[in-house]
């Protein structure tokens, strides 16, 4: 099985597990038992040296080296290096200095039972048997051969059993991490789903309550068009009702983006009480603001009685997106001048195109108990909502950053927005 992702939650680790799990990967662990195997097997031949000329020693010394460093594959190719050190143990029983060569396929067999399936385990368990038993085989015994094979498969068995118990402890935890990721990704979809039901709640409530309350508005100013007779309040009304059909398309728009799925919210569109033809304000059919919105924005703020100054250099970008930021970003400018600025008289917008880059910058001479040249990003100390905030997220979505704090004579707001066909 593979290991648990790096990053993914895992149960609880003992410091033998730890070190286990080490020792299995790392390349240190896997030279440790081949030096270790190497010296043994010098301490073998040494030992035969001492008690007598062995025949071509040189031979066989070079034989047991190949075979310890055959050894480095058993990770990866387990059932040849079980194969090929059983066959080299026969050989050096059948036509060398003897059992010399028994323990590196006991190293080889541990490997194998650690990691390999069941039908490569069978094979090469079945392998080291013949091996063992083809010298006694050729050569002859005194001795029945079970005898002969009795020490074998005792130290085998004993292989095996510390192998199975490390493979069992190591799918354990495995499974445990398997069950903590599959819980981990229930409590994400969960989240989710939660997500989404409260889109679709908030989503509700926008089409119940706003788009009612927007629809009523329209209704009533409809009805005052011209009752007046008045040309100011009557200018208002109609004011009034531009506003609240713009709003009207916003909150459709809305309504559309927090559903889960598109949902025919029909009753938000109002029908003219007057038999006037207005604009479509559903929210397929409204456009997005940008460039073009712009000159209706700043009339709107004009009429409240606040002079509105707009300039503008460098090459304006094509992309309607980052018109639809710049909109945004003097839209929620100017609603905060005429909610929080008290005594604003004058507001200047200053958009500076760059290559790459939109620059919005928007002044008021609205009064500030803030020492100038302090901006933040994230508190607007007029207000007590969320409108710079929100709109800091939506300029960070796209690359860009939001600048407000009070500026020379009053407040100011600085956006810089990235161009999308640059990016």
């Amino acid at each position: 099985m593979a290991a648990a992702s790096q990053g993914a939650p895992q149960v609880p680790r003992t410091l033998i597990d730890r070190f286990t799990a080490w020792w299995r990967t790392s390349a240190l662990g896997l030279w440790a038992v081949v030096v270790g195997m190497g010296l043994f097997e010098l301490v073998l031949l040494a030992h035969l040296l001492a008690e007598g000329p062995v025949p071509g020693v040189r031979v066989w010394a070079a034989v047991s080296l190949l075979v310890v460093l055959a050894l480095l594959g058993r990770r990866r190719w387990p059932l040849a290096v079980v194969i090929l050190t059983a066959m080299a143990s026969a050989a050096a029983e059948l036509w060398g200095p003897g059992a010399i060569l028994s323990l590196p396929p006991l190293v080889a067999l541990y490997s194998l039972f650690v990691s390999a399936g069941t039908i490569h385990r069978l094979i090469g368990a079945s392998a080291l048997l013949v091996g063992w038993a083809l010298p006694p085989a050729f050569r002859g015994l005194a001795y029945p051969l079970s005898a002969r094979l009795t020490p074998y498969i005792f130290f085998s068995v004993a292989v095996i059993a510390a192998a199975a118990i490390s493979r069992a402890r190591r799918e354990a935890l495995e499974h445990g991490d398997a069950q903590l990721a599959a819980q981990a990704a229930e409590h994400r979809l969960t989240a989710q789903r939660d997500a989404a039901r409260r889109q679709a709640r908030v989503a509700g409530e926008l089409h119940d309550s706003v788009g009612h309350d927007l629809t009523a508005i329209i209704a009533l100013s409809e009805g005052l068009a011209g009752a007046t007779g008045r040309d100011e309040v009557d200018e208002a009304i109609e004011v009034i009702n531009t506003l609240a059909r713009e709003g009207l398309a916003d909150t459709r728009r809305a309504v559309n983006a927090l559903q889960p799925t598109h949902v025919e919210t029909g009753p938000l569109d109002p029908v003219p009480l007057n038999g006037d033809s207005h604009r479509d304000t559903s929210g397929a059919g409204a456009p997005e603001h940008g460039w073009e919105g712009l000159s209706g924005l700043l009339d709107t703020v004009r009429r409240t009685g606040i002079a509105v100054a707009l300039t503008e250099t460098g090459h304006r970008p094509e992309d309607a997106g980052t018109g639809a930021l710049v909109f945004t970003v003097v839209r929620e400018a100017l609603t905060n001048v005429m909610r929080h600025a008290d005594g604003a008289t004058r507001v200047v917008i200053s958009l500076d195109h760059a290559a790459a880059l939109t620059q919005v910058t928007v002044s008021d001479d609205g009064p500030t108990t803030l020492g100038a040249g302090t901006e933040t990003t994230t508190v607007n100390p007029r207000s007590s909502g969320h409108g710079l905030a929100h709109l800091a997220d939506v300029l960070g979505e796209a690359g860009g950053t939001l600048n407000a704090g009070p500026g020379p004579g009053g407040w100011r707001l600085r956006a810089l927005i990235p161009h999308r066909e640059a990016a």
